[in-house]
């Protein structure tokens, strides 16, 4: 009995614990659904994570905690807790290494951290991820994640690195696409332009079927060459992009960036002229805007103001105050209404701007209203204006701080503006900064600064003002005005202290002339010769009086005061007249040399150089003697003299040679010892004895390395190596004078000629910078016309331009001399076809012979207008061009004679043409008789005479001649052309042997892939779609198809063999276009046919999901969509699912107002269909009754829906005659 009861009491116990575990079971599952659920469907990740976390806990055996850890580190990572997620991904993949989702779980952990901003971290994740699963579809797409984090955390290196990586491992992928791009992005951060400039060229044209990068890197790649100054290859990658992607946010970039490349070159008319463009061709709004702004900016800056403020007016009218480019229109409209005389309106427009505070236009607001002030002559206001935008920006803008020490001058606050530019590093502050103590009355401190100035900024365009006021300031300004005055003091003190009052007098007039205050100098010394005319000083005070007179007369000739200098230098010469005509003696003889010199002037010509010469023949042979230093200086003047005879007598030169060598030997220890010894290298380089002459010089560079001359022995030997071709020492050397001897007078020809070693060697920017340094120098106007002109080429060659043109036109426009201008022109009209203006290059060539006729280029000008024109199609043009070579200058181009005839073929002269032809044959060969017969050929099928055409194409092509391939398509072309006019059996056949003959004799021709789309199209017209479909591969495969046909026969591939029901081959043609073909034309009928493709295999679930994604997304047409969701509701009535069915063909009518009434009218057809399957049969009659009165009973659409509602009537009245 016992044990019965506790059997029985275990039974109810097992029994309970079954039911107790089965509950706990099902609670586990309700929990984990709960869980699910809330992530899943409503998006509740807090509520979420909370459950998921108490699941795990509660149920840790379950079998669906694997499941759970893996949502609740999801639920962390959407409900942005990146933190927990990514120690829940990390618990998630540690407990179930195995689990099937462990490797997605790896890369959501890894995109949690670069959400945090743990880039370093990310990127060393996504590594681990390549390698532990280096053979799944998404290892490349780990190590581009990588590369991008680590380009996040400023790991460039480590980037490129791992981008390499990518397309050696994985140069096939999808990612390898991107990873090119990326890579290049990187390579451009570390200036390593070239590099990126290949991997952007494999992006754009390796696979041209795979162009979701190709716009980024056409754009790059043309901002590549805007930065190196390749302005043609911009616009021609610029142009590639514009017209294989026109309605792309890149292209509108393209529009964009060419306009601020101009603009940042000051050119600000063609700036504007291209933002003009750039405005009417942008789509995208925010670019749009600021081209307009760009637009109006280059009007005011190229000084057209009354058209920026239409500008300006019209941007403002579009956007609101806040809108980013608000401010800087504003900006822009206040400082062209002050440059355009609106005073009023512009004050106050800049005092609104100025209100809005700490916004960068508002602080420039500042600066501008400081200009406007500055501009109308006030320049207190102004300074208060610049002193509040210089509190704002403090020392970084020091072009606004120029304007402020400049105008603190102009108000004579000297030592403000004086302490502003030793706050200024640049040139200009320095030049500035000198002047200005010049200003002060500080001649020491400025003459300090002028030479600081050339030793620092040897190549500045001031350099020759500052070494012209080093000179002024070192021979007639008193730089020690404290010694002066020592010196002075001094001489009273000796009067005072017995020293005559007559020695006294001559010494404070030395003092003036030694301190170079030659008008004092002059006063005192002409008193005291009245005074003493009998001290033996006298005469010294003589001579010293007269130097002072010649040297006031040439500071007042530098002063611009011509009069009163040429009355100083006759006063001068009498008085050493005087002097020398008088009592012999050392200032006598002083006197006659200095007559001699004064004679000859600045510049004596071959017969003042002539009487100079025989001056100072005549005085050495009176007072030859060793004991005489005049003696010793007149041989170095006569010398000096027959040197410069030299040039046109060169029997001088051995003179000058002889006389040189006698002064050596005579005076030993003279210290005109170098310049004899400089003279004697003079001598030998005219002489032609180059080695001699540069061991001479050598020599005297040795011996004398400070002397004055130095640089111009240098100069010497630098040209006698240039005539021996060492390059490389002469290159040392012209450097050396460059940088070493800023105040050399002929350093400007020393750069020049570094400029011309430079372009001979193909290194046209240094040839530019240097050509453009000494352009800015004091050279003579033609001088200058032709280093511009060398310049201009520089910039020509280099790629720049912009920077080319800009020199021409100022070439054209100041040019006041005939200087080449032919050659300027010719130049010019090159660079104008570089730039794609071929109208503009025709009139400047043409202009060459009009204004220029007699010019060596005028004939050669001629004929490229011709042929510019020739190429432009415009032969008409062209014929009149050639005609005129032809007739009045003769050619023997036979280029000319060539297309002269081509020209009468094409504009259907054929007579003349044909004359043309047999004339070349007799100048020059038959080399050209192909040509001829191929345009007589195309001049036949212009004007419908078919078979003389085409006996002549075939005549070019039995010729073997290189034009047989050209000769052949046409001669297809025709018989194709002419078949479809006029068609026949005959004509078809002929047509399609020709076509296949073409394909079998020249399966290289450039023409070969669009003979093959004529084969496909044929085949296709035929519904021979699988016939079509190796035809259209052909196209695809072939290696010089174009884009657009290849674009054109992947598509037709896709209906050809969708016309064959080849659908699993549809499908993988469909998916390789969605692929590689990102921005096909018919993409959205690909996607469309995709869903289509997938409910013809039977894959109806599959086809819903693909149609109702592109429904969702709105990727379609309305007629597009209608015929999707007809698909769909078809899609469910095959599934036998047809509540669904109905409710999917419902939406067609819905939805489709816009679509065509065929998928509304076929959509109702299959809905009753469904609710007859259903055996709804009143609501299929309503619906059939709708379709009769919409589309007429007598129409085949009516005529169906009236032959169903009586077939239906009749079953409906037989099952209520059932149910009585």
């Amino acid at each position: 009995m016992n044990i019965k009861k506790i059997y029985a009491q275990t039974n109810i116990l097992a029994i309970l614990l079954f039911f107790s575990m089965a509950n706990a079971q099902n609670n586990a599952q309700d929990d984990f659904k709960l869980a699910r659920n809330l992530y899943r469907d409503a998006g509740d990740y807090a509520t979420a994570s909370k459950l998921f976390g108490e699941f795990i806990l509660n149920y840790p055996n379950n079998p669906e905690v694997p499941q759970a850890r893996l949502l609740l580190a999801r639920s962390f990572r959407n409900n942005n807790r990146c933190e927990r997620a990514e120690n829940a991904y990390e618990v998630f993949f540690s407990k179930y290494p195995d689990h099937l989702e462990t490797a997605d779980a790896r890369r959501e952990r890894a995109a949690c951290m670069s959400q945090r901003g743990l880039f370093i971290e990310a990127a060393k994740a996504y590594v681990d991820i390549q390698n532990r699963y280096s053979a799944s579809d998404f290892a490349p797409e780990s190590l581009l994640e990588a590369a991008k984090n680590y380009a996040e955390g400023h790991e460039a290196q480590k980037a490129i690195t791992v981008l390499e990586d990518l397309l050696e491992l994985y140069g096939g992928s999808y990612s390898a696409e991107e990873g090119r791009f990326q890579l290049a992005i990187q390579l451009i951060n570390g200036k390593r332009t070239k590099e990126a400039q290949a991997l952007l060229e494999q992006v754009i044209y390796a696979n041209p079927s795979k162009k979701k990068f190709i716009p980024s890197a056409l754009l790059v790649s043309g901002r590549i060459e805007l930065v190196e100054n390749d302005y043609e290859t911009a616009i021609k990658k610029f142009a590639d992009l514009h017209k294989r992607f026109p309605d792309t946010p890149q292209s509108d970039s393209a529009y964009y960036e060419i306009a601020t490349y101009l603009y940042s070159k000051n050119l600000f008319a063609q700036a504007g002229d291209s933002f003009a463009i750039a405005e009417k061709e942008i789509k995208t709004a925010s670019i749009q805007t600021r081209a307009l702004l760009g637009l109006a900016d280059s009007r005011r800056r190229s000084q057209r103001g009354v058209e920026a403020l239409q500008h300006y007016e019209r941007l403002l009218s579009k956007i609101q105050p806040g809108h980013r480019e608000y401010l800087s229109a504003r900006l822009g409209q206040a400082t062209a209404l002050g440059e355009t005389g609106a005073f009023a309106s512009a004050v106050s427009l800049f005092h609104a701007i100025i209100k809005v505070e700490e916004q960068t236009e508002s602080i420039a607001a500042l600066r501008e209203l400081g200009a406007l002030y500055q501009r109308r002559g006030n320049f207190t206001q102004a300074l208060q204006w610049f002193q509040r935008y210089h509190d704002k920006v403090g020392d970084k803008d020091e072009a606004t701080k120029l304007v402020m020490a400049e105008l603190y001058a102009a108000v004579g606050d000297f030592e403000k503006a004086i302490s502003i530019y030793r706050e200024i590093s640049s040139h200009e502050a320095k030049i500035r900064l000198a002047k200005t103590l010049e200003l002060s009355k500080k001649p020491h401190d400025a003459l300090r600064e002028y030479v600081v100035f050339l030793d620092h900024f040897p190549s500045s365009p001031f350099a020759i003002e500052a070494q012209k006021r080093i000179n002024f300031l070192r021979q007639f300004v008193v730089l020690d005005p404290q010694e002066l005055n020592r010196s002075l003091q001094q001489s009273w003190v000796n009067e005072l202290s017995g020293k005559s009052r007559q020695s006294v007098q001559y010494d404070v007039a030395h003092a003036f002339y030694k301190h170079h205050d030659f008008l004092n100098a002059t006063h005192l010394f002409e008193h005291f010769a009245a005074v003493y005319p009998t001290s033996p000083r006298a005469p010294e005070a003589q001579f010293f009086l007269a130097e002072s007179l010649t040297r006031l007369a040439r500071q007042r000739a530098i002063e611009n005061s011509k009069v009163e200098s040429d009355s100083l230098h006759k006063i001068a010469t009498q008085e050493f007249r005087v002097l020398a005509n008088g009592a012999s003696g050392n200032w006598s003889q002083k006197a006659q040399l200095r007559l001699i010199e004064l004679h000859g002037g600045d510049n004596p010509d071959s017969l003042l150089l002539s009487q100079m010469e025989q001056g100072f023949r005549d005085f050495v042979k009176k007072y030859r003697s060793k004991d005489n230093p005049n003696f010793e200086h007149g041989l170095l003047l006569l010398a000096d003299t027959q040197l410069t005879l030299g040039k046109s007598i060169k029997s001088k030169i051995d003179s000058a040679y002889t006389n040189y060598g006698e002064l050596r030997q005579l005076f030993p220890t003279s210290s005109f010892h170098p310049q004899a010894l400089f003279g004697i290298g003079q001598c030998l380089t005219m002489r032609g004895d180059v080695n001699a002459a540069v061991d001479t010089l050598y020599k005297f560079l040795q011996l004398f390395p400070k002397n004055p001359k130095a640089p111009s022995a240098l100069f010497e030997i630098a040209q006698l190596l240039y005539s021996q071709n060492r390059r490389e020492e002469v290159v040392d050397i012209l450097q050396e004078l460059r940088w070493g001897h800023p105040t050399f007078k002929n350093r400007h020809r020393a750069m020049e000629q570094l400029g011309d070693i430079h372009f001979d060697s193909q290194e046209y920017s240094a040839a530019a910078e240097l050509y453009r340094t000494v352009s800015r120098l004091g050279t003579s106007s033609k001088k200058k016309w032709q280093v511009l002109q060398k310049l201009a080429r520089s910039y020509h060659l280099l790629g720049d331009y912009p920077a080319a043109q800009k020199t021409y036109h100022n070439l054209l426009e100041n040019a006041t001399e005939s200087v080449a201008i032919d050659s300027i022109i010719f130049d010019q009209a090159i660079l104008l076809l570089k730039l794609g203006d071929g109208e503009k290059a025709i009139n400047r060539f043409l202009e060459i012979g009009d204004r220029f006729p007699e010019s060596p280029l005028g004939r050669q000008a001629l004929a490229r207008a011709g042929h510019i024109s020739f190429s432009m199609n415009d032969y008409e043009k062209s014929l009149k061009i050639y005609g005129s070579i032809i007739t009045n200058h003769g050619s023997n181009d036979s280029l000319v004679y060539g297309q002269y005839a081509i020209a009468l073929f094409r504009t259907e002269n054929v007579t003349a043409a044909l004359r043309a032809t047999k004339d070349f044959k007799k100048r020059f060969d038959g080399s050209w008789q192909s040509r001829f017969e191929l345009e007589a050929a195309n001049y036949y099928k212009k004007t419908n005479q078919y078979n003389k055409a085409l006996k002549t194409y075939k005549k070019v092509e039995q010729a073997n001649s290189p034009l047989a391939s050209e000769a052949a398509y046409n001669a297809v072309m025709l018989l194709w052309n002419r078949n479809k006019m006029d068609p026949s059996e005959e004509g078809t056949a002929q047509a399609i042997e020709s076509l296949n003959r073409f394909v079998k004799n020249y399966p290289n021709s450039k023409q070969i892939s669009a003979v093959y789309l004529h084969i496909a199209n044929y085949q296709y017209s035929l519904r021979n779609y699988l016939q079509a479909a190796g035809a259209y591969k052909q196209v695809i495969k072939a290696p010089r198809a174009t884009s657009n046909l290849v674009e054109e026969a992947i598509w037709l591939l896709l209906k050809s063999y969708l016309g064959a029901h080849e659908y699993e081959t549809a499908h993988q043609v469909a998916n390789q276009i969605l692929k590689d073909f990102p921005d096909h034309s018919h993409l959205p009928d690909v996607r469309l046919e995709l869903g289509v493709i997938l409910k013809e295999k039977g894959q109806y679930r599959e086809a819903i999901r693909h149609f109702t994604s592109l429904l969702e997304q709105q990727f379609l047409t309305s007629n597009d969509a209608s015929e999707a969701r007809f698909y769909v509701g078809e899609s469910y009535q095959n599934l036998g699912d047809y509540r669904k069915a109905i409710e999917a063909f419902y939406k067609v009518s819905y939805h489709g107002a816009n679509g065509s009434s065929q998928w509304i009218t076929s959509a109702d057809f299959q809905r009753a269909k469904c609710h007859e399957s259903l055996s709804e049969y009143p609501t299929a009659i309503a619906i059939y009754k709708r379709i009769i009165q919409r589309e007429g009973g007598s129409t085949p659409q009516g005529e169906m829906a009236n032959e169903q509602v009586r077939i239906l009537s009749s079953r409906l009245d037989k099952l209520n005659l059932e149910e009585l």
